[in-house]
């Protein structure tokens, strides 16, 4: 019983001791250091052809536990976007979807080239119509667009120091954390007292408000994405 006991010991020590390496002690940077971090990781974030955005808005008014949740998941060729309304009893979720699609019941052994349409797909009534469309164009759609990379960083990118006010820098292992305020007129960012921005692996990963009503998460990844079979094209 003892050898076991020192066998688990020494297993709980292995472990702690692997945490401690991958996370690193809190370190303290200057405001002038996150600034610089900061923009570094705007320009990888953009620089990245595969990432999976979640950009959601809690209701804190409601008992129900309401939220609104806008999902842009680019895989390169293909992307998918969702807006999932929410409580704590149920959500909807709305998908449109980008990339390569065969006509429905045409067979991928024999299809003609004109059986394939490259664009976006939503659903109408009762099966997936499409239009042929540039992921470009697609990202630019007016309901995709405030919510694609490019708006996203936009918040952050190019704030002078008086208009994005830094107030506290640390990095832990390979994570920066930011506790900002902005304050340039117009920015939906200045709405919040205080921001958490953090930055996982030198690109921007994060921007939420303390109070946590809203918050965006970045991921350089994402699930695989199946693009439907298409019914309808739209001209």
């Amino acid at each position: 019983m003892k050898k076991i006991g020192m066998t688990a010991t020494v297993a709980v020590l292995v472990i702690l001791l692997a945490a401690l390496a991958l996370t690193g002690c809190n370190e303290k940077m200057t405001v002038e250091e996150g600034r610089e971090v900061l923009s570094d990781s705007i320009e990888k974030a953009l620089a990245s052809d595969v990432y999976y955005i979640k950009y959601r808005i809690n209701d804190k008014s409601s008992d129900e536990g309401r939220y609104v949740q806008y999902s842009l998941n680019a895989q390169g060729e293909t992307a998918k976007f969702t807006v999932a309304n929410g409580s704590l009893l149920k959500t909807t979720y709305d998908d449109t979807y980008y990339g390569k699609s065969l006509k429905a019941n045409a067979s991928s052994k024999t299809a003609k080239e004109g059986d394939y349409v490259t664009g976006m797909l939503t659903w109408q009534k009762d099966a997936w119509s499409v239009s042929e469309c540039t992921f470009e164009e697609f990202l630019a759609d007016e309901k995709i667009a405030p919510y694609n990379m490019d708006s996203v960083t936009g918040m952050l990118s190019g704030l002078g120091t008086e208009e994005l006010k830094i107030s506290k820098v640390t990095r832990t292992g390979k994570v920066t954390y930011i506790t900002a305020k902005v304050v340039k007129e117009g920015n939906p960012l200045s709405e919040y007292d205080t921001l958490e921005i953090r930055i996982i692996y030198d690109k921007l990963a994060y921007i939420g408000d303390l109070a946590e009503t809203f918050n965006i998460s970045i991921s350089y990844g994402g699930p695989k994405i199946s693009v439907p079979a298409w019914t309808y094209l739209k001209e």
